[in-house]
């Protein structure tokens, strides 16, 4: 059991506002899906203060042999600590990659925690940020957010990750517990998990999911031309069938895959998004076509000339408390989409098709190709017409004691 920091989390500071923000990341964003609602948030917050996105550290070591592409993973995170500290021109973000050694055994995270604190230090010493809030998206940071000085506290509890395949899960659920301790307040996508900890926390608030509306309806409008096709999309067989976002091999559903592009030949599987797990079976088949991550604003623009969105997502633990954010851009975008049955989409089931099996999610497909409804297309768009990002993100930084104008 990892023992809790004798530095452990000190007491507030005295300022109402912090002046700047520390993102402890659950992602790269050198390499992963930059579509992540967290990702969405830091890129907003930084337009109001300094914001800087420490690239995740992880919580499983890659073995080769039993951790998919785990070479591939090794390459990619070195890759990504050569780059240091670096602001994003697009957004304002600044991203730093931290020094930190790749094991997680009790003694190695607290190692990991003085290393990492020390060098956010030396960060907020940099960018002159003297007093920082903090939001934590990895519980394996905890020990590195115990030892600082916070304006505030924010647990980003994006995922449960109890769950994720290789972990620890009993290390992995006293961090998330101690980062629930110290926090002012837990930010929550998945309502059951706010459930079922509530009491663990000082503040728990449900924020789930924004959507760039207007981006994704102007792409896709009910009359008119849509968003013109890009390069990679031209000359596609028809149906298209799509999917984007993180594919990781404790979320995606292999078989599924395969099946779906059988079924649907010779139309068009395509799969947008960074490889973070072994795809070469799905791309073996002919009629699948892989397209390497896009922005989050050329998004909307390939998901347009989807005829159906598919969340091809296994029904397991992990999943079971996730909360993917495309659901809401699908809808924006009015199509009919098929997803494997979970908690998350339960509030939307009346506006898409979901399935138990895989031989359901086919027939569903089959139905959604021949949907000739249009009122649907609007009662889809009107049930996430009011989520927004810059709302999610406001709600966020209030948590943070972010000032309204810096």
């Amino acid at each position: 059991m990892l023992e809790k920091n004798s530095t452990s989390h000190q007491s507030q500071t005295e300022n109402e506002y912090c002046d700047g923000v520390i993102h402890f990341g659950n992602v790269d964003w050198w390499y992963h899906n930059r579509g992540h609602a967290s990702v969405r948030m830091a890129t907003r917050i930084a337009r109001r203060v300094p914001t800087v996105w420490i690239n995740s550290i992880g919580m499983r070591m890659p073995v080769p042999g039993k951790t998919e592409i785990a070479w591939a993973r090794y390459w990619r995170k070195l890759k990504s600590l050569t780059r240091g500290l670096k602001r994003d021109p697009k957004t304002g973000l600044y991203i730093y990659s931290p020094i930190f050694v790749p094991r997680y055994s009790p003694t190695m995270l607290n190692f990991n925690g003085w290393l990492l604190s020390l060098q956010v230090k030396i960060v907020c010493w940099r960018l002159k940020i003297k007093h920082p809030s903090a939001i934590v998206s990895m519980p394996t940071m905890t020990p590195a957010v115990e030892r600082g000085k916070w304006v505030k506290v924010v647990f980003d509890r994006c995922d449960d990750f109890t769950t994720l395949p290789e972990a620890d899960k009993d290390q992995v659920w006293a961090l998330e517990k101690r980062l629930l301790e110290i926090s002012n307040a837990a930010a929550y996508v998945h309502e059951g998990l706010m459930e079922r900890e509530l009491g663990l926390v000082k503040e728990s608030v449900l924020i789930g999911h924004g959507v760039d509306f207007e981006q994704f309806v102007t792409a896709r409008p009910i009359e008119g031309q849509r968003a013109p096709i890009p390069e990679s999309m031209r000359d596609l067989p028809k149906p298209i069938i799509g999917f984007y976002g993180g594919m990781d091999e404790y979320r995606m559903d292999v078989e599924l895959m395969i099946k779906i592009a059988r079924h649907i030949h010779p139309g068009t599987l395509v799969l947008i998004g960074p490889k973070q797990m072994d795809l070469s079976r799905v791309l073996a088949e002919k009629n699948v076509k892989h397209i390497a991550q896009v922005s989050p604003k050329d998004l909307a623009a390939h998901a347009a000339h989807f005829d159906v969105g598919i969340i091809p997502f296994l029904q397991n633990e992990f999943n079971e408390m996730c909360n993917p954010t495309k659901l809401k851009e699908y809808l924006a975008l009015g199509y009919p989409i098929v997803v494997m049955k979970l908690p998350a989409f339960q509030a939307h089931e009346s506006l898409i098709y979901t399935a138990n099996s895989h031989d359901e999610f086919l027939v569903r497909i089959d139905k959604a190709l021949k949907e000739n409804e249009p009122s649907l297309i609007e009662k889809r768009r009107v049930a996430v017409s009011g989520s927004s990002w810059d709302k999610v993100a406001a709600r966020v930084a209030e948590l943070l004691a972010v000032p309204i104008e810096f």
